[in-house]
């Protein structure tokens, strides 16, 4: 199995959807490769990050009205028909397991949805991060901000002077290189790049994925959360409002983590207001 076979199975390997050939395959794979070792550690640790907010989601918890209308209507149904003595409540209990069981798989296959919509869109920023602020290889030459916000919207706007050009983090001074918007394999960014502890790093907002959008515990402030490695670079990212922000970059997560906390406060609240 080539690295290229490996890569597209990945997550399919994480999700414990593969043959057991096909998994002993990788595995073999992977004990003498270290790019794919790296590239599957990235892959799983951003499936737990999001999976951890994923089960903290509040609008994925079931109402109380919700469970009382299906405590009623199971009650209700348990009764409607005779039952020999001893059979009643059994059936009641199957009735409810069969129900729970359904809206439990319902929220795993939209949570599932989530980790992979999110997935994407932390290897498009890695792949932007890449390809623009490290070495230039995009098709379309960049944008100004200004010129994105007249033709895409007013998020971009936000961007132009959203974190200020010098910003002071726990672990030192971060400072802004470039402001731009460019589109990396048909995804559009607002881009900027940084000087941080001897590295570029980026910064890189995009749409979220429309109809994922869960709404977290603590919504006044962003939840940062680490998506470990991809493709061996950091990667941090939160949501505000409509659009993802990620922070990707050569550095320990650890001092990411602090770039991110030192701007995201004022950038959650700029880009939720738009």
């Amino acid at each position: 199995m080539e690295c290229r076979d490996v890569r597209e199975l990945a997550d399919s390997f994480l999700g414990e959807e593969l043959l057991t050939e096909t998994n002993h395959e990788i595995l073999r794979h992977l004990e003498t490769c270290p790019l794919c070792r790296a590239d599957l550690d990235g892959r799983r640790a951003l499936r737990d990050s999001v999976r951890r907010a994923f089960h903290r989601a509040d609008d994925l918890e079931p109402s109380p009205d919700f469970i009382a209308g299906l405590r009623t209507t199971l009650q209700n149904t348990a009764y409607q028909a005779p039952a020999r003595r001893g059979i009643r409540w059994h059936g009641w209990w199957a009735l409810a397991a069969t129900v729970l069981l359904a809206v439990t798989v319902g929220l795993a296959y939209r949570g599932r949805e989530w980790i992979a919509a999110t997935g994407a869109l932390a290897r498009a920023a890695v792949g932007d991060h890449l390809n623009c602020a490290l070495h230039f290889r995009l098709a379309d030459k960049p944008v100004s901000l200004d010129e994105a916000a007249s033709r895409y919207g007013p998020a971009y706007r936000v961007l132009e002077n959203l974190p200020p050009d010098d910003v002071m983090t726990a672990l030192g001074p971060a400072r802004v290189l470039e402001r731009h918007a460019c589109v990396y394999e048909g995804r559009r960014f607002a881009h900027i790049v940084f000087e941080y502890r001897g590295q570029r790093v980026s910064l890189l907002v995009t749409d979220a994925e429309r109809g994922l959008q869960l709404t977290l515990p603590g919504e006044a402030l962003p939840d940062v959360t680490s998506a470990g490695r991809i493709d061996d670079m950091a990667v941090v990212s939160f949501r505000a409002s409509d659009h993802r922000v990620f922070f990707a970059g050569d550095v320990p997560q650890d001092d990411l983590m602090k770039l991110a906390d030192a701007v995201a406060g004022p950038l959650y609240r700029g880009l939720t207001g738009v």
